[in-house]
């Protein structure tokens, strides 16, 4: 999800806000957008947070929501990225109007020191798409917690998120989802997790309700995942799980942070040293005001492979970057043709939440098992 927005890396700035207020009410870095599909009311933003909302429709957020994700331990004091381990935890999404905030929980190998001091929970520092380039300088914990993006429109099951940026700028990593609410209550956690999880490797679309780099943590542990699967205690009444139909970008979106700074000078240099002696087609091209380098299909169309990063120059400096294209990251048919069966789309547990009674059920099953 957002995560995601999938989804995470951020370098705090210098210019940071201080203590964990809710946003303050000082001059820096405020704006103010309209939502005139939702409401007419004037949206006041203060370095990021916003300050009020004009959605008045129902949305699956007026409760508070569950995101199971993972975390891997890094270690690169040997010159090489090492993993020293990894982890699961959860996150609790609240509303505060139209802002929305995440607090963690370690569920399994994890500390919440690790979690909240990890870089990789934490947004890219710029964002980039045909409305600009969107900065996070002022990422901090508030008092509602940290800040997770935005609830720029909703329906029901029908809602659009915007990531967190310092002016509130609802294009920023926008994505419409369409959600079915599937009721879990009876069922086995077994009944959620790809049939063949133990004794074979789930293709990344067998994974349904939950992130399949969560199943290949519970595969790394036979005895645990086997009794977790013979489990005879089923999800109690109330258990909701929401499944995403459709994840549509409505525009391609760049990110990337300060760390990301290559040596090359030119995107001519990146991509004859990163992606010369590949079979990957890329071109030029300039979004929001920044010159890119991306890959392209035959047709020379912007093509997303999870083998082929974009480029993208800023003041002089080349960095490499991560990006989605326009589409459903859904569809089977989203960037380019799969290879080997692993296509380059997101699996639907990638983007799913949970309401509280589903997301206690399976973390309390975890943490019986895996110690």
């Amino acid at each position: 999800m957002m995560k995601k927005l999938s989804y995470l890396t951020i370098t705090f700035s210098l210019a940071m806000l201080t203590g964990c207020g809710g946003g303050g009410s000082g001059d820096s870095s405020s704006a103010s957008q309209e939502n005139s599909a939702n409401g007419n009311n004037e949206l006041k933003c203060d370095r990021g947070i916003l300050l009020n909302s004009n959605l008045t429709a129902k949305s699956i957020f007026d409760e508070h929501l569950y995101i199971l994700n993972y975390l891997n331990i890094e270690d690169e004091s040997s010159g090489h990225i090492e993993i020293k381990k990894t982890g699961i935890y959860g996150e609790e999404i609240e509303n505060n109007g139209q802002m929305l905030y995440s607090n963690y929980t370690p569920i399994y190998n994890l500390s919440l020191e690790e979690i909240e001091s990890n870089i990789k929970t934490r947004p890219k520092d710029y964002t980039l798409n045909s409305s600009g380039l969107s900065t996070i300088n002022f990422y901090q914990k508030q008092n509602n917690g940290w800040p997770f993006g935005y609830l720029t429109a909703s329906d029901n099951l029908k809602l659009s998120l915007a990531s967190f940026n310092d002016n509130c700028n609802f294009t920023t990593n926008k994505i419409d989802y369409s959600f079915e609410a599937i009721d879990v209550s009876g069922k086995k956690l077994k009944d959620i997790l790809p049939d063949n999880i133990l004794t074979n490797s789930p293709k990344p679309n067998d994974y349904i309700y939950i992130d399949r780099q969560i199943g290949n943590i519970l595969k790394r542990n036979e005895e645990a995942l086997n009794n977790l699967l013979n489990s005879d205690i089923s999800f109690p009444q109330g258990a909701i799980i929401y499944v995403p139909k459709s994840a549509i970008y409505s525009e391609t979106q760049f990110t990337f942070s300060k760390d990301d700074q290559t040596q090359y000078l030119t995107l001519d240099e990146w991509f004859d040293n990163v992606y010369g002696k590949t079979s990957y087609k890329y071109k030029k091209d300039k979004v929001g005001g920044l010159n890119v380098i991306y890959s392209v299909d035959s047709n020379n169309n912007a093509a997303f492979s999870f083998g082929a990063d974009p480029a993208i120059e800023k003041d002089g400096k080349i960095y490499d970057g991560e990006w989605y294209i326009k589409g459903d990251v859904l569809s089977s048919d989203y960037g380019i043709p799969s290879k080997d069966g692993f296509d380059n789309n997101d699996s639907s547990g990638e983007h799913t939440l949970f309401n509280k009674v589903s997301y206690n059920f399976i973390s309390t099953e975890v943490q019986k098992y895996y110690k």
